[in-house]
């Protein structure tokens, strides 16, 4: 592969030249954007999008020994899982806690396929806001009954309820078509209510009226025969905390540039504003159509929203397109501010229960100080979930109103104000709403992402995806 003069092997050793020094990334993705087309002769495989779970797809298949070649329509790559400056600060797309770091889907990938790895800052605690005060989110059943922002009675009753679900994990009950408003007590607050409603919004996408406790009891590992573990419930009530957790340094572009310093030389080809306008494949998928080029190939990942795959491929069985129709995003408004002062002094993120939309709230320069000028801090919003139809102008106006509300002080220290529409999972884990799967109904058409797995969030239920899609393609011989 040509990039005027140069190959991945200099960038893999422009990454590690720069490794540790976040405001020298710019430097990389220009480098790396510069990059012109080469002409691949053989194509094993295309993947479509260069999110997260395209450009994790394409590494995988690079290190097995394929020759890919990424399509993206628009002029970045990294979709939601990327950074950018904006008047002096490095946002991220979205505030973001990288989970599951000890043993978990994206540390088994980094540790497979990785050349260079991220740096990551452990994340610190967790802590709620409620009514104005703000209180460490209780871990352990200990602190949970001492947890002073939650009526008592409450407490106790959730407590008796985290062990009918313990119970009902163990039974054998299918409990993913069991919501989790069906083993809480009807007779909590609405402040307890919100509490939790809140974490179905942030974990799952949905309401505690539509989130199946299956999210919550979820196997940490990926190993098929592993012993499943209790997951989110029990961490939230029975561990010591977030211990697993952390954020990149340099922000999430250290991530996506890990993986580009990590492709094999001549073996992976990016091309940006390229827009994919049809798959072709009879039983088994032959090429792919974009505005600008044809393909051959023996395999197509498609990372885009499973929902439009029937856009691209019209005549896909009327089952699976009814069922891709029923798939509900999860939108999300992010308000991003530059700060004069320090204003959130503690490590970790808050759970802003109060707010309207919920809202979650990531300090992102307190484990990187590089993302903001000297002396400055950048802290990211999270609101969620938006109104159907909701108004943009006004999504802004509430959410910037709900911050200076929760705390005054922070309007005049606000030195920048950037706004972010985002869909941070692809898919709602609602039992009313449908999901895609890996596997397609065409031979050697399969999906990655967050709406083709039940499993975990954010980057690590691409991750998920992507040991799934490796998984799948072994079985199918294509590995």
């Amino acid at each position: 592969m040509e990039m005027r003069g140069r190959t991945p092997k200099d960038l893999r050793i422009l990454m590690r030249e720069y490794a540790g020094h976040p405001g020298e990334q710019g430097t990389i993705a220009e480098y790396r954007m510069s990059c012109t087309r080469c002409v691949m002769r053989e194509i094993d495989a295309i993947v479509i999008g260069s999110g997260i779970s395209g450009l994790l797809s394409a590494l995988a298949l690079s290190r097995e020994g394929k020759k890919v070649v990424i399509l993206e329509r628009e002029s970045y790559i990294g979709g939601v899982c990327r950074s950018y400056d904006v008047n002096g600060y490095r946002v991220d797309t979205g505030p973001h806690a990288i989970t599951r770091l000890e043993n978990g889907p994206l540390k088994q990938l980094m540790d497979k396929y990785f050349d260079i790895a991220p740096q990551f800052i452990p994340f610190g605690k967790y802590y709620v806001r409620i009514g104005g005060e703000v209180k460490p989110f209780p871990w352990s059943i200990n602190a949970w009954l001492t947890f002073g922002l939650i009526p008592k009675k409450d407490r106790l009753l959730l407590v008796k309820a985290l062990f009918n679900t313990l119970y009902l994990a163990k039974s054998g009950k299918d409990i993913s078509k069991i919501t989790l408003s069906e083993v809480l007590p009807d007779r909590i607050s609405l402040t307890t209510r919100r509490f939790l409603d809140w974490l179905c919004y942030f974990l799952v996408g949905a309401s505690i009226e539509n989130a199946p406790i299956s999210r919550f009891v979820d196997n940490k590992t990926h190993h098929p025969r592993s012993i499943p573990s209790v997951g989110k419930i029990y961490d939230l009530f029975i561990t010591e905390g977030a211990t697993d957790q952390g954020y990149p340094k340099g922000g999430l572009q250290a991530i996506v540039d890990a993986i580009l310093a990590s492709f094999p030389s001549e073996s992976v080809e990016i091309r940006t504003d390229e827009k994919v306008e049809k798959i072709e494949c009879g039983e088994s998928v032959s090429g792919v159509i974009t505005s600008e080029d044809s393909y051959d190939c023996r395999a197509v990942v498609y990372s885009g929203f499973s929902s439009d795959l029937p856009r691209l491929i019209p005549d896909l069985p009327a089952s699976y397109t009814r069922n891709l129709a029923t798939i509900k995003r999860v939108n999300s408004m992010t308000v991003w501010l530059g700060l004069t002062k320090k204003i959130f002094t503690n490590q970790g993120a808050e759970m802003w229960v109060d707010a309207d939309p919920y809202a979650w709230m990531v300090p992102t320069s307190n484990y990187d100080p590089a993302l903001a000028p000297k002396g400055n801090q950048l802290v990211g919003f999270a609101f969620t979930p938006l109104p159907e139809n909701y108004s943009s102008s006004a999504i802004k106006k509430k959410a910037l109103g709900t911050i200076v509300d929760n705390v005054p002080e922070i309007e005049k220290h606000i030195d920048m104000i950037h706004y972010q529409e985002l869909i941070p999972e692809k898919a709602s884990w609602g039992i009313n709403y449908g999901f895609g799967d890996v596997r397609t109904p065409i031979k050697n058409l399969y999906c990655v992402g967050t709406d083709t797995t039940k499993r975990s969030a954010g980057v690590n239920r691409a991750a998920y995806s992507v040991l799934n899609l490796l998984d799948v393609m072994k079985s199918d011989g294509y590995l």
